[in-house]
C-alpha cells in the first residue's frame, strides 16, 4: 500500500480542508494517508529528521530557519493575513507605555523578535514609538483565542481567517495587527515541506498529493456547503456559527495549483536575514525552491 505521513503545524483546523479533501481522494484510490497532530509547533521537523514523517505542513517562516535537515518546498496551498491578535484595551495600555504579555505556540529569539517588530512597526505608522521591552512573549500552546480569554493581552502567529474570525464571533473586542500594517513581508501561509534527500517513493507520494490538491481545492471553493460538511465530518465538531464563519473565511485563502515559488517568500527571507535572524543563507534559500 502506498502511504504518506504528514505532520501538521498544530491542531486540525479549517486551514487544512484541502489536505483533508486530498487525503480522502487518495485513500479512495488505495493510499494510506496520515495527518499527524503535534504536541508542539516544531514536532513535525523533528519527526521529519527522524524519518517518522514524510512531509511537514508549516509556515514559510519555519521553512527558512536553520536546522540540520536540509529542506525543500513542495508548494504553498494556503495564504492568509496574519500577525498579533490583541485585546483593544491591551493595545491602549501598550501605547500608554505599559507592559503586555503575548501568548505564542513557540517562543525563540527569531519568532519573538518578529512579534515585537510587528507591534513596533504598527505603532510607528500611528506616529508613536514603542519600547520593545514592554512586550513579553510566552509559549502557551495553540489555543490563541482561548489564551486571550484566559488573560493574555495578545496572541502571536494568529491568522485572520481562523483566530480573527473566532474572536469576533465570540464577542471579544480585539484587533489583528498584521504584518502588512507593520511594513513587514507576509509569511502567514502553509507550505508543504519535505526533506531534500527524500526517497523516490516519498517524492512520488508527494507528487500524488499535490495533484490531488490541485483537483480538490477548486471544488471546495465552489461549494461552501460541501466544505462545511467535510469539516464537520473530519473534525467531529458539532455544527456552529463560529466554525461556519471560519470555513467561509478560509475558502478564499486556498491556493491552487500548488507550486513551489521562491518569489513568494524571498521578501520574508531577506527581511529576516537582514535583521540578523537565524535563517539559511541565500543559496540554501534558493535551493529549497529549485
Amino acid at each position: 500500500m502506498k502511504r504518506l505521513r504528514i505532520a501538521l503545524e498544530w491542531f486540525l483546523n479549517p486551514d487544512h480542508l484541502p489536505l483533508i479533501a486530498a487525503r480522502d481522494r487518495l485513500q479512495a484510490e488505495g493510499w494510506a494517508i496520515e495527518l499527524i497532530v503535534p504536541d508542539d509547533h516544531y514536532d513535525g521537523f523533528q519527526a521529519l529528521a527522524g524519518g517518522e514523517v514524510d512531509l511537514v505542513i508549516n509556515e514559510p517562516l519555519h521553512l527558512v530557519e536553520r536546522r540540520e535537515t536540509r529542506l525543500i518546498s513542495h508548494g504553498c496551498f494556503f495564504a492568509t493575513d496574519g500577525g498579533v491578535l490583541m485585546h483593544r484595551a491591551a493595545l491602549d495600555r501598550l501605547q500608554a507605555g505599559h507592559a503586555v504579555r503575548i501568548a505564542s505556540p513557540v517562543s525563540n529569539p527569531t519568532t519573538d523578535q518578529l512579534c515585537i517588530d510587528i507591534l513596533i512597526g504598527w505603532a510607528a505608522r500611528q506616529g508613536q514609538a514603542l519600547d520593545g521591552q514592554q512586550i513579553t512573549i510566552a509559549a502557551a500552546g495553540f489555543g490563541h483565542v482561548d489564551n486571550l480569554v484566559a488573560g493574555f493581552d495578545g496572541a502571536w502567529l494568529a491568522f485572520a481567517n481562523v483566530e480573527g474570525v473566532s474572536a469576533q464571533v465570540r464577542g471579544l473586542d480585539t484587533q489583528l495587527i498584521t504584518t502588512s500594517e507593520a511594513g513587514i513581508p507576509n509569511f502567514s501561509a502553509l507550505e508543504l515541506i519535505g526533506a531534500a534527500e527524500a526517497s523516490a517513493p516519498v517524492l512520488e507520494a508527494v507528487a500524488a498529493l499535490v495533484a490531488a490538491l490541485d483537483s480538490v481545492t477548486p471544488q471546495l471553493c465552489r461549494d461552501p456547503a460541501a466544505a462545511r460538511q467535510l469539516w464537520y465530518a473530519a473534525s467531529g465538531e458539532a455544527p456552529s456559527a463560529e466554525a461556519d464563519a471560519i470555513v467561509a473565511a478560509s475558502l478564499p485563502r486556498f491556493v491552487a495549483p500548488v507550486r513551489r515559488n521562491a518569489a513568494l517568500w524571498r521578501p520574508m527571507w531577506r527581511y529576516l536575514h537582514d535583521r540578523g535572524g537565524d535563517v539559511v543563507d541565500e543559496a540554501a534559500f534558493e535551493a529549497m525552491f529549485a
